[in-house]
């Protein structure tokens, strides 16, 4: 039995004001058809099992989209700063017994064009989110 992380984590970031702030509830595992910026992506990367397919390790890429540079970074901070701050912890989809995430890079996205047909500014980060079903 596994944890979707990927809910685990956009649930979580649509429960904290720092995030919806910035993005309302705009927090998605999937890309949606109609899309209003700024938004977060929670993409599941790959993972492994630490105990007996019981506490895994995933790797998860939070990719934060700006209608501004700006915007997109300041957005992906609010991501990290609350995951760090809040995330371990009994959830409804499982139980987060830790959290580490990478420096934030800058990758434009360049099937994602602005008003202006340029690249849309992109924030992604790494992070690894440890958790396990609840007992």
């Amino acid at each position: 039995m596994s944890v979707d992380v990927e809910g685990l984590v956009a649930t979580f970031l649509r429960g904290q004001a720092a995030v919806t702030d910035l993005a309302a509830d705009r927090v998605y595992t999937d890309m949606p058809h109609k899309r209003e910026w700024p938004l977060v992506l929670i993409t599941r990367l790959g993972g492994r099992s630490l105990y007996r397919n019981w506490l895994e390790a995933i790797d998860i890429e939070i990719s934060t989209y700006g209608g501004t540079h700006k915007a997109a970074y300041n957005l992906a901070q609010a991501c990290i700063t609350t995951m760090a701050a809040a995330l371990v912890g009994t959830h409804t989809e499982g139980v987060v017994t830790k959290v580490s995430a990478e420096a934030v890079a800058y990758e434009p996205d360049p099937d994602s064009a602005d008003q202006q047909g340029h690249s849309r500014p992109r924030y992604t980060v790494s992070a690894t989110v440890t958790a396990h079903p609840q007992a």
